[in-house]
């Protein structure tokens, strides 16, 4: 079953890995969605169906798929927190309440980056006849 994995699914491999942490990450952030814990599970599934289904199509779309919900992952994880983001910069709150956003956004970031870069790569090796 892994024996036909290319480099590149191992860089998703890392990446679901990282969504996993994300998880744990956004639950010391201060206001919450629900949908960013979805959307984590979602990539996280996606990971697991297509290491049981072995699928070629699936593994090529894969990196893709995660990327864009990792993006929107991230991007989606501001829309509460414009507040405080905003009550920082102005001075009446400290950097404390905003930190464990920033880290999670970072780690959301570099799992999409990851993502991308495996895009680029061979998510299968090709059979040797």
């Amino acid at each position: 079953m892994m024996k036909n994995r290319a480099f590149g699914f191992y860089l998703t491999l890392v990446a679901c890995v990282l969504a996993l942490i994300d998880i744990i990450l956004y639950t010391r952030v201060m206001y919450k969605m629900v949908s960013v814990f979805v959307l984590l599970i979602v990539i996280i599934l996606i990971e697991v169906c297509a290491l049981a289904l072995n699928n070629k199509y699936l593994n090529d779309w894969l990196p893709v798929i995660q990327a864009a919900l990792l993006g929107f992952t991230a991007a989606r994880s501001f829309y509460v927190m414009v507040n405080q983001i905003g009550y920082v910069i102005a001075g009446l709150d400290t950097m404390d309440t905003i930190q464990p956003l920033i880290v999670f956004v970072a780690v959301a970031l570099i799992a999409m980056l990851i993502c991308i870069l495996s895009a680029f790569l061979r998510q299968q090796k090709e059979a040797v006849d």
